[in-house]
């Protein structure tokens, strides 16, 4: 599968909707879990 920045510049919305969805693509969230 091609990196999220292929999928944007071709327009593949449904691939960039469901790489967005997968948590684990969520740069902030351990980020924010270890400030408390």
């Amino acid at each position: 599968m091609d990196d999220i920045f292929t999928q944007c510049r071709e327009g593949n919305a449904v691939a960039v909707r469901l790489w967005l969805d997968n948590t684990e693509n969520d740069l902030n969230q351990g980020v924010i879990l270890d400030n408390f």
